[in-house]
């Protein structure tokens, strides 16, 4: 026979009392050879007494005609449940349980009894506290409060200006490197890229970038929190506005294609048959000399029409003429940047914000499990609805500026990503690979041809214009 004793805890605080203290109390109640079993930050809601590590190797030793010593009721069970359940398998065994600070002894009938009744009032007792815990987080919540977690990247807690507790606000050493990064995902860079230099795994970079936090809003399960059905927006701990949060969301739910692009111009160049793309066929094949691939562009029409082959080149040779030749023509000059400016900009953020706002109502409606979470959620999409048609009846009127850069285009085309230099070789019109053998300059064809020798300034709803020698290239966007 041996006495063992079980402590745990799950926080080691003076109210709940630490294991040391716990092992105190069981050995003076216990005899001289107490076996000691402590598990320290396991919780005893969520984790039953078999699944803990130190309660499972109790379970594994105990021997008939052992006493287990805990303190109180709570440290072994948090529910009638598994309280008697965890009683039962002891007795079960041969063995006895005893809570010392509350003077039960399993062996006794009375004891039983005052088991029940005090493992009722356990279990009531952490009920009480997790809805207490909840209602304080919702109201955490709709005051804008930061209760527990850790802020966002890019954000930090602060004290809050208005009040009690923390609020979230925008790191503002952070702020220009996270706009910075939106800015790139946006432009098309790969999450994958952006993620790597700050450090940031894959799944955390995804769900920052569509935390509500980035337009100021504060998350509530899945949607955001609203006063009268209208999101919450502090505009001081926003990184983004409304448009570009909407942008960004946009983006970030656009179907992801099946296939994948390497570093290629592959999305420049045009089948001359069919006047699809040309897509990358990686070869396994390495020249023993240069280490060069075998790679070729090829058509991803398989099958044209009769007596009609699909065109294939080398990517590298294709790379290295679509390059040359468009630097050549346009390297030297000056590149300029276009950008759209809007004379009333309250017009884009009340649009967006009643999108926000119509999207979060029909979010709730669904989300709705009686007659009258549907109905206040029905009242909410109504009002959404009239916003939106206000908004979008607001007049505004949006002027394109030109900007001179500062560099040239090689300059720009220097440090440009690849999905950047596709584009601005696109401005000049379609590259195509003629079908049949011959050198790459004959192969490849880019049409107009004369438009090597303009200036290309598009503006929208203009016509493309030449220019002289001397004039600058407006880069896309």
């Amino acid at each position: 026979m041996a006495d063992r004793g079980y402590g745990r805890i799950s926080l080691d605080t003076l109210r709940s009392g630490s294991i040391k203290k716990q092992r105190e109390r069981i050995a003076g109640a216990a005899g001289p050879d107490l076996v000691w079993y402590p598990d320290e930050s396991v919780s005893g809601s969520k984790i039953p007494f078999a699944s803990r590590p130190a309660g499972a190797q109790l379970l594994a030793d105990l021997r008939p005609g052992d006493r287990v010593f805990v303190t109180k009721i709570d440290r072994a069970a948090r529910s009638v449940r598994d309280l008697l359940g965890l009683v039962e398998l002891i007795e079960t065994r041969g063995a006895s349980i005893i809570f010392v600070d509350q003077n039960i002894d399993t062996s006794g009938s009375m004891g039983r009894f005052l088991l029940t009744l005090l493992g009722a009032i356990a279990e009531l007792e952490a009920a009480i506290i997790a809805e207490r815990r909840k209602e304080s987080l919702e109201s955490f919540a709709q005051e804008g409060r930061h209760a527990v977690g850790q802020a966002p990247w890019g954000f930090e807690s602060v004290e809050n200006p208005d009040g009690r507790g923390l609020v979230i606000r925008v790191d503002p050493e952070l702020r220009e490197t996270a706009r910075s990064m939106v800015a790139r995902i946006m432009a098309g860079e790969s999450q994958e890229s952006v993620r790597q230099e700050i450090g940031m795994s894959k799944t955390g970079i995804s769900k920052w970038l569509r935390n509500p936090r980035l337009a100021g809003m504060t998350p509530d399960g899945d949607g955001v929190v609203t006063i009268e059905g209208i999101p919450r927006v502090v505009p001081e701990a926003a990184l983004l506005s409304m448009p570009e949060w909407r942008d960004l969301q946009a983006r970030l739910a656009r179907a992801r294609k099946s296939w994948s692009l390497r570093a290629t111009y592959g999305a420049a160049l045009r089948c001359g048959v069919c006047g699809e793309r040309m897509y990358l066929n990686a070869s396994k094949k390495v020249n023993a000399v240069t280490g060069a691939t075998h790679d070729t562009y090829t058509c991803r029409k398989q099958k044209h029409a009769k007596g009609q082959g699909a065109p294939a080149i080398i990517a590298r040779n294709a790379d290295t003429y679509m390059e040359q030749r468009f630097l050549e023509g346009y390297g030297h000059r000056r590149a300029l940047v276009g950008s759209w400016a809007d004379s009333l900009t309250a017009k884009d953020e009340a649009v967006s914000m009643a999108e926000t706002r119509l999207e979060e109502a029909q979010r709730r409606f669904s989300a709705a499990t009686t007659d009258e979470d549907e109905d206040e959620a029905l009242v909410h999409q109504r009002a959404a609805k009239r916003a939106l048609r206000e908004a979008e009846a607001m007049q505004g009127e949006r002027v394109f500026t030109i900007e001179d850069s500062g560099q040239t285009v090689a300059e720009v085309w220097a440090s440009a990503t690849m999905g950047e230099r596709c584009r601005m070789l696109n401005v000049l019109g379609a590259w195509t690979l003629q079908p049949g053998r011959g050198s790459v300059g004959r192969r490849i064809t880019l049409n107009p041809d004369e438009l090597l020798a303009e200036l290309v300034t598009h503006q929208p709803g203009s016509e493309l214009t030449s220019h002289d020698d001397q004039g600058g290239f407006l880069l896309p966007t």
